[in-house]
């Protein structure tokens, strides 16, 4: 039995949004301010622009190859096993991760309500035996929503998502209407951190996690009625409409804050309610009837996103194990066609993270590195893919591919870097698990696993340079601060250079990438026969 391709374009565009629109605008808006100061709505433009241009890389590849978790199948194509093993091991965890991420946020807003759940440990809120029974129950309201079909998930997600625009659209119009201290973006600097704070934000602030809800539209590509037109719409329109949102929510947010609450600057910035940003802003400003809906809001919008997540991370461990990366169980699929035991996988792996992870703001560091490492992967595929197989059909073209890829090589990896060093080795740590249960599987089943060892030299050369410059660079606890703010930049620039000749040298022998291209594209040919008929 195969996925379904019962996603339309309207759908997959849905999902994406409410995948974006999740508790990164509920949060986001606070550290970011903490982080830039008012240059934090510039700040959110940046990061808008920086993820359309890579995910412009996801959009050629997924028309292409409309696979569901493509993000291990293309690395598959151009540099083998190793490769797609990491790159799928990695964004399956990112896509879990972003499960109690979403259920945490839901908890954090009602503990206004009910404080049992949430309980002060040093400068961090964390959850109570009964927060974790809540987590539970919310975790597993998800998997029953994902196990009814992908159809339903996506009327589910529609209906959500509509919930999701309307609010904090509504906020912006009240916030700048009730209160506009103008005076809030220069009394204190416009951008106190300077350039370092700005960047740190993209990534350790929240907005890098806001804005990767484009990633399920490609996990998705599989189930969609028409990939070569859903796709693109779905990851450009989403971040399109996800980024005038967020502009404009963190400018409304700065000038709506108590300029004597910025006595001390913007990183001592306090207010009461800051647990919830917004809705305890709207009651101090005379907008308490709307804090409550702001409050109802804060249990819909990481929700919607928790559906899609989980369903991105169910059909990533399916795509892993169709490629024979992962055990062959995760592609039993139920009668509506749903990878259930990718689903419940998901859902016992959840409840694990809860316990190893104490707040909301570790799980999101995490999610950001993690994803931005996998972005990396993706324009470097797409340049040896160009270059090696110029005259596949590609329904989505991106223009001057050889500059293009080496810019979104070159964002993602600035944006993976400016995670910081504290965040970086931890990443490591997974990434080694993952090669030694690549090994254990290779070793226990050697006629089927291809490892590929020779196409990996490009990678391994990346991660060992990347982790020494992260190290002796400026960003995160720990970093030794030998390599200055800026030289750093010059130092990523020559590892992405290195690393792209490195990957165009070192690749999977034509013959081969051509036999796994050739069995893919007739895959899903089979799979669009089954569905029209």
């Amino acid at each position: 039995m195969e996925l379904k391709r019962g996603i339309s374009t309207w759908g997959i565009l849905f999902a994406s949004v409410s995948a974006t629109i999740g508790s990164g605008w509920l949060f986001g808006s606070l550290y970011t301010a903490k982080m830039a100061g008012p240059a934090a709505i510039i700040a959110w433009f940046i990061g808008a622009v920086a993820i359309i241009i890579v995910a412009m890389c996801f959009a050629e590849l997924s028309t292409m190859f409309p696979v569901s978790g493509g993000l291990s199948a293309f690395p598959l194509f151009t540099h083998g096993t190793t490769i797609s093993f990491i790159l799928g091991w990695v964004s399956w965890l990112a896509f879990i991760v972003i499960v109690p991420i979403e259920v945490l946020a839901v908890i954090q807003y009602a503990a206004t309500f009910i404080p049992s759940l949430m309980q002060k440990v040093g400068d961090s809120d964390q959850l109570t035996p009964s927060g974790y029974i809540v987590a539970f129950f919310l975790t597993g309201i998800l998997l029953l929503i994902n196990i009814t079909s992908a159809r339903i998930m996506s009327k589910t997600s529609f209906y959500i998502t509509i919930w999701k625009l309307l609010v904090p659209c509504l906020l912006i119009i009240l916030f700048l209407y009730k209160s506009h201290h103008f005076e809030n973006l220069t009394s204190h600097g416009f951008a106190p951190n300077g350039m370092q704070g700005l960047f740190a934000s993209l990534s350790v602030g929240g907005i890098i996690l806001a804005y990767n809800g484009f990633q399920p539209g490609v996990a998705l590509a599989g189930e969609t009625k028409n990939p070569q037109r859903s796709i693109p719409i779905a990851i450009v329109g989403s971040m399109v409409i996800c980024m005038f949102i967020y502009c404009f929510l963190q400018f409304a947010f700065i000038l709506a804050v108590p300029p004597e609450n910025l006595e001390n600057g913007w990183s001592a910035l306090t207010f009461a309610g800051q647990e919830g940003p917004f809705a305890g802003l709207a009651i101090i400003i005379g907008l308490a009837w709307f804090g409550v809906i702001l409050y109802s809001d804060a249990l819909i919008s990481p929700f919607g996103s928790g559906v899609i997540f989980m369903a991105a991370s169910a059909r990533a461990s399916y795509s892993m194990s169709k490629s024979k990366l992962m055990p062959h169980f995760f592609q039993l699929l139920s009668k509506n066609a749903v990878p259930i035991p990718g689903l419940f996988v998901t859902f016992i792996l959840s409840l694990v993270i809860f316990v190893c992870f104490d707040n909301w703001q570790e799980m999101a560091s995490f999610y950001a590195a993690a994803i931005c490492l996998c972005n990396a992967v993706i324009p470097v595929t797409l340049f040896v893919m160009r270059n090696d197989f110029p005259n596949l059909p590609r329904p989505f073209k991106i223009f001057s591919y050889k500059i293009f890829s080496m810019i979104a090589f070159y964002i993602s990896n600035m944006l993976f870097y400016w995670c910081g060093w504290h965040i970086i080795w931890k990443l490591d740590i997974v990434i080694i698990i993952g090669i030694a249960m690549l090994a254990a599987m290779n070793n226990f089943n050697k006629s089927q696993l291809s490892i590929d060892l020779k196409a990996s030299i490009w990678l391994a050369f990346y991660l060992v340079s990347f982790n020494i410059v992260s190290c002796l660079g400026s960003y995160g606890n720990g970093a030794l601060n030998i390599i200055t703010n800026g030289n750093d930049f010059v130092c990523i620039a020559i590892i992405s250079s290195i690393s792209v000749i490195l990957a165009s040298k070192f690749k999977l022998a034509k013959r081969k990438a051509e036999k796994l291209i050739h069995e893919t594209l007739e895959s899903i040919e089979n799979e669009k026969t089954k569905f029209s008929t």
